[in-house]
């Protein structure tokens, strides 16, 4: 027979064994749960933090897409006033008029810098373009299928981009009605090329996509032509009639929708050119005055890894309170193991906070070199468009003046092309210099991309602007030759404009600043042009 009290000892001991097995499953269980809801939570703060990021992006793109289109608009409706062209539309089997209206065209077209000019009868025919004589001559050939052809002669004017069926190039077509005396005698057609405006972002894709969700324009060339979901069986059809992506429409990115999020945007899978698919947060925004979209493709690679490095801290947060108690527990027993275990704690903190001082510098080296350009040592146009963003905002609650010089390096392409890359990087930093040597401390200059320099002016009115202006291409057309490029002369155009209360944000001065510049390019570069105000004359 056991003794009774060694009877009762073991099961209080079993007990006591039980009762800590079922503590320490539901502290690991509890642990679990705070792991996972560390996880789901700093996924979707992620996902809203970029989807609010995304918008600012978005709306730059929507204002800077455009532009260029916008600088064309007034062609059509021009070619329309001519007697040259309407007489050979009034008669378009008149072989005399269809060949002047062909030279007139071509030399506008080589004025204007556009792709293709070309006037349709009512039919849709050809009968005047400004390749007339090229072997993909646009003449003769009906064009009646495409949307700017009938919508023109429907509503007056039409847009639409489509993949040239002649030329097989890619282009943004603008359309007008010709009428005389209330009689239409057919459509004048104006083609440009429409290129991805660069906002210096290489953390996400951008896609520019039709009604139908055809990409046609995308910062990755192997998504050009491809809808993001399979297109409708309407769609389709449209396309197919149409001819609008002609032997260049590939098959779709995702082979379904995805996830559609409460915060508007969705998560897909994309099939990847070497089969593989990866998933992507799709954030979209409609451009104004168009049915096309903006969209913005964000990879969640980077948001999975912060939610496991999120999960990560939280499980190692639990495993540090676990150890601690452990620790606690010894110190209630041994006091030197306390003093021992504090000495380590102590020791963990200091490594934290150098590694926490290591970590602030590197962000901050990060964030120098995200807002510098590597070339000139300038600020780049993503600080920029922040930094003009925020003036915005002071001048409109100040009522102070904020103007703008975009410069752009004449004959760049020139100088690349007779004295070498190498060359054209000296040029660009020797603008850099004068620009930053002629600028003030509150001003923000920045290379806007490729020649084109921008410098906003706060405090500073149109005219004090142009004067500005005028002295710094003064100071740049002294500038003697980089070595190695003896007898070339450095100039630059530039165009000037100021903020004005009722534009929603500086895209639209940037656009103003632009058209100057268009100008001063137009009237023989090395000068410079203010928006609304007669040219300044040179010093």
């Amino acid at each position: 027979m056991k003794p009774k009290g060694l009877v009762v000892l073991r099961r209080l001991l079993r007990w006591r064994i039980l009762l800590r097995l079922a503590l320490l499953a539901l502290l690991a269980l509890a642990s679990l749960a705070i792991v996972w809801l560390a996880y789901t939570g700093i996924r979707e703060r992620e996902i809203a933090r970029l989807q609010a990021n995304a918008d600012g992006r978005m709306r730059h793109l929507s204002a800077l897409l455009l532009a260029p289109a916008e600088r064309y608009s007034y062609l059509p409706n021009l070619l329309g006033n001519y007697r040259i062209l309407n007489d050979a539309l009034g008669a378009p089997r008149d072989v005399t008029r269809a060949r002047g209206a062909n030279h007139f065209l071509r030399q506008l077209n080589e004025r204007t810098g556009t792709s293709l000019m070309y006037l349709l009868d009512l039919h849709g025919t050809t009968i005047a373009a400004s390749n007339w004589d090229a072997a993909d001559s646009l003449v003769g050939r009906n064009y009646a299928f495409r949307p700017y052809f009938t919508n023109a002669l429907r509503d007056g004017e039409a847009r639409f981009f489509a993949m040239g069926v002649t030329s097989r190039k890619p282009g943004y077509y603008l359309a007008y009605r010709v009428k005389e005396r209330g009689t239409t005698l057919g459509v004048a057609v104006v083609k440009i090329d429409l290129h991805l405006p660069d906002l210096g972002d290489s953390s996400a894709e951008m896609l520019v996509t039709d009604a139908a969700g055809v990409a046609f324009l995308s910062s990755r060339p192997d998504w050009n032509y491809r809808p993001i979901w399979p297109v409708t069986a309407a769609a389709a059809a449209q396309l197919h009639r149409t001819r609008q992506y002609e032997g260049v429409l590939k098959p779709p990115l995702a082979p379904a929708a995805g996830r559609q999020l409460a915060t508007g945007g969705q998560i897909v899978s994309l099939r990847g050119s070497d089969g593989a698919t990866s998933a992507w947060l799709i954030v979209r925004r409609r451009i104004a005055d168009s049915e096309w979209s903006a969209n913005l493709l964000i990879p969640m690679a980077r948001v999975e890894d912060i939610a496991r490095v999120g999960a990560l801290t939280a499980a190692a947060g639990i495993a540090l309170l676990l150890m601690l108690a452990v620790l606690l527990a010894q110190w209630r027993s041994r006091a030197r193991e306390r003093v021992r275990s504090r000495r380590r704690l102590e020791r963990a903190h200091r490594a934290l906070e150098l590694q926490n001082d290591e970590l602030r510098l590197l962000s901050e080296e990060l964030r120098r070199k995200a807002i510098t350009d590597c070339l000139t040592g300038m600020a780049n146009r993503a600080f920029f468009l922040d930094s003009a963003t925020a003036m915005v905002g002071i001048a409109k609650r100040h009522g102070t003046p904020l103007s703008l010089l975009l410069i752009d390096a004449d004959h760049f392409k020139r100088i690349n092309d007779d004295f070498g890359h190498p060359a054209g990087d000296a040029v660009l930093r020797l603008l850099a210099a004068v620009l930053t040597a002629q600028t003030r401390e509150g001003d923000v200059a920045a290379r806007y991309g490729g020649e084109e320099f921008i410098v906003a002016l706060p405090h500073t009115a149109l005219r004090a602007a142009g004067e500005l202006a005028e002295r710094i291409r003064a100071r740049i057309a002294a500038q003697p030759a980089p070595p190695g490029m003896a007898g070339l002369r450095i100039t630059v155009s530039i165009g000037v404009a100021q903020y004005r209360p009722e534009e929603p944000d500086i895209g639209e001065t940037i656009c103003r600043a632009d058209a100057a510049l268009y100008a001063a390019k137009h009237a023989g570069r090395d000068c410079v042009r203010v928006d609304g105000v007669e040219p300044v004359a040179t010093v």
